[in-house]
């Protein structure tokens, strides 16, 4: 087990979240190998108590912070202080509102820097950690419902609690370091990527968002701010399939949807979730074929459930295409961040080398790159996504 979390230091603290238990100790832990995200590890216990005399269990998640060059560059921005305030003050507030709550139950933040949730996999979810498993449109649709159903929920109560604005966390802080990095590192992956797609008109268009991103002074993130748009929700920030958990039926039917990873949290215009999704984690095909079904149909669900609430505002195509102007370079950047995440070769190994500068291994990511079908042809689709929207 992580130093940090020993066995006496967990019974302990979670001995005042199950009041009635006791004889509580771990009977199973699990470090849940190849899924550390940027600020921390995942570990999964099972704890075994008694409570009234009865043998229990519960499956629980711990997210323990990590040490590492890419998670030193992300640990300024507060982001455990932020996914504990999501899912202590905000998630309470929207399940209020909701048919099946869209989160894992919240248990508690230990020390202010370990937070500890319901394992989902013990309840029929998956793990979440096949970032590179993209989503045809069946999942696409579903996860847009649960997607739409979130963005109208915050959006309400955005209405009745406008003080939520107010914490500073909430505004959107994307990393200087971290977009401008990736702008350098991919862009000899990209140009080559578009040469032998037959796509080199996109060549000057991607150069010169690569620019307007080196050169960025915190232009992108006044952009995103709430105050420039009429109609704001509660953005997840990081919307992508491995922060999606899917409950599968029969016929692989998905029966449930559950979000996580709430730590880039930002009040701004739904379109950012949206696309976020979209380029991240919609299969090739999707994109190419369905972009407008797609869209269609989140915002169906938006407006369905914004008048199932009685909010009195609607949340129209103008609206969308109006919003998804003002942020026209951020969905570049979500190339980017989808070329990290469908990488072949291991995204952590990739990330600390990108924040060290190391260039000796950019041939042997860019002949990695470039010979995968799952980064080609997604990226690729991203790129002329950006391309046919007018957004570079």
């Amino acid at each position: 087990m992580n130093p940090s979390l020993s066995v006496e230091k967990v019974i302990r603290n979670m001995q005042e979240c199950f009041p009635k238990a006791n004889k509580i100790e771990i009977e199973e832990k699990d470090f849940v190998e190849g899924h550390q995200h940027y600020v921390g590890d995942i570990i999964r216990l099972t704890l075994k108590y008694e409570e009234d005399g009865t043998e229990r269990k519960k499956y629980l998640i711990f997210k323990v912070p990590k040490d590492g060059v890419s998670a030193a560059v992300f640990s300024g921005l507060d982001f455990i202080v932020r996914e504990s305030f999501v899912y202590d003050k905000i998630i309470p507030l929207i399940n209020e509102y909701l048919d099946e709550a869209l989160a894992p139950n919240y248990y508690k933040t230990i020390d202010s820097k370990i937070i500890v949730l319901d394992n989902l996999v013990e309840f029929g979810y998956d793990g979440g950690e096949n970032n590179r498993q993209l989503c045809g449109l069946d999942e696409c649709l579903s996860i847009l419902k649960a997607l739409a159903d979130f963005h109208a929920t915050t959006h309400k109560v955005l209405q009745t609690k406008p003080n939520l604005l107010e914490p500073k966390m909430f505004q959107y802080s994307p990393i200087l370091e971290f977009r401008q990095t990736l702008a350098a590192f991919y862009e000899p992956i990209l140009v080559e990527l578009l040469v032998k797609n037959d796509a080199s008109f996109l060549i000057p268009k991607l150069k010169k968002a690569n620019s307007c991103i080196l050169t960025d002074d915190g232009d992108i993130a006044s952009r995103v701010h709430y105050s420039n748009f009429k109609f704001n929700t509660l953005n997840h920030g990081d919307f992508r399939k491995d922060n999606v958990l899917l409950k599968y039926g029969p016929n692989n039917s998905v029966e449930g949807v559950k979000f996580v990873d709430f730590q880039t949290c930002f009040w701004s215009t739904p379109v950012y979730d949206f696309m976020y999704f979209i380029i991240e984690s919609a299969k090739w095909q999707v994109i190419d074929n369905h972009y407008e079904t797609l869209l269609d149909w989140y915002l169906k669900c938006l407006n369905e459930k914004l008048e199932k609430l009685n909010c009195p505002q609607v949340y129209q195509r103008q609206h969308f295409e109006e919003d998804i102007k003002k942020l026209d370079i951020c969905f570049f950047i979500h190339v980017l961040v989808a070329a990290v995440m469908l990488c072949p070769s291991d995204r952590n190994k990739l990330l600390d080398e990108v924040f060290q500068g190391n260039k000796e291994n950019t041939d042997y990511y860019m002949e990695a790159c470039l010979k995968d079908e799952i980064f080609t042809s997604s990226i690729l689709s991203g790129l002329k996504l950006c391309h046919k929207l007018g957004l570079f």
